[in-house]
């Protein structure tokens, strides 16, 4: 199999039909070229150029040998340039795994900025609990996680990507549904809807110290606020509940939010990444979060 540094060769020599300009091209001696060529025609077993005193043509073989030649050396060209692009990032596949809030401003916002920005690289989302984000890196799933309130992990990374308050979702029928802002404690007599914590314990326990911040413990229903707005019945529940602002984009039908005078210390979503080993692709996504500063 000929060497890439011998194609290169043939290919000045064959553009240039002349030993001495194709030397001055590729900045070496010409005897060296010539030597390098005849043991490519010996390799090859047949000749490449006939050799005249006054001329260099190529041969039938060789005029054949030259198009395989080029096209040999573009894909080792083109094959170098992806590998480049890969190491910066800017080629391959990121996988994503998103908690449920990330879908209505932040995972949009972030994945249409790192699109423009690295066109050639594919994003795969999914959605997923916090809890199961760190069985994900540990299995390959995911390389990258968007996160309210992400679970902690010896061997994960966070970075804060924005902050922002909790609001209070009420059926538009609640007395209080007209209110641009209420306190969080004149709901302390009703029911609310959340989530299992050991779904996601550290967001769980974020929305509990909100309501106990407040001076109350609330009573909590069967069903899943998640459950009851994926499919379209939190309306119909007789109970109040909790979210970050954010998700105000798209309330569904029969929903008020309405900002809380107690809302307390803002909830952080967070960019989640393994420490090391990391892919290019990843900090690639993290520095377009510090450039979009949401």
């Amino acid at each position: 199999m000929p060497e890439l540094r011998h194609l290169r060769y043939f290919v000045a020599v064959a553009e240039e039909l002349n030993f001495s300009r194709a030397a001055q091209r590729l900045h070496m001696a010409q005897p060296p070229l010539s030597a390098a060529i005849r043991q490519l025609e010996r390799e090859l077993g047949v000749e490449l150029f006939t050799r005249t005193s006054r001329e260099v043509k190529l041969t039938d073989p060789g005029q054949a040998f030259l198009s395989g030649a080029r096209r040999t050396l573009d894909e080792s060209d083109r094959a170098a340039e992806d590998a480049k692009r890969a190491a910066a990032g800017e080629l391959g596949r990121l996988r994503i795994g998103y908690s449920w809030s990330v879908r209505f401003e932040t995972l949009p916002a972030l994945g249409r900025a790192f699109s423009a920005s690295n066109p050639d690289v594919e994003l795969l989302a999914q959605h997923m609990w916090n809890a199961q984000m760190a069985p994900a890196f540990a299995n390959g799933t995911i390389d990258l996680a968007i996160a309210l309130c992400p679970e902690l992990g010896a061997d994960l990374e966070l970075t804060r990507i924005r902050s922002e308050h909790l609001v209070g979702l009420l059926p538009k029928a609640h007395p209080l549904a007209g209110e641009q802002t209420i306190p969080l404690s004149s709901l302390a007599g009703e029911e609310f809807v959340l989530f299992p914590r050991e779904l996601a314990p550290r967001m769980h326990d974020a929305f509990m110290a909100t309501f106990r911040r407040a001076g109350f413990e609330p009573r909590l229903r069967s069903e899943s606020f998640h459950t009851g707005w994926d499919i379209g019945i939190l309306a119909d529940l007789p109970a109040v509940a909790l979210a970050p602002e954010s998700v105000k984009a798209e309330l569904p039908d029969g929903i008020v939010a309405v900002a809380l005078a107690e809302s307390g210390d803002p909830v952080q979503t967070c960019l989640v990444s393994r420490a090391t080993p990391r892919l290019p692709a990843v900090d690639a996504f993290a520095e377009v979060a510090r450039e979009l500063d949401m």
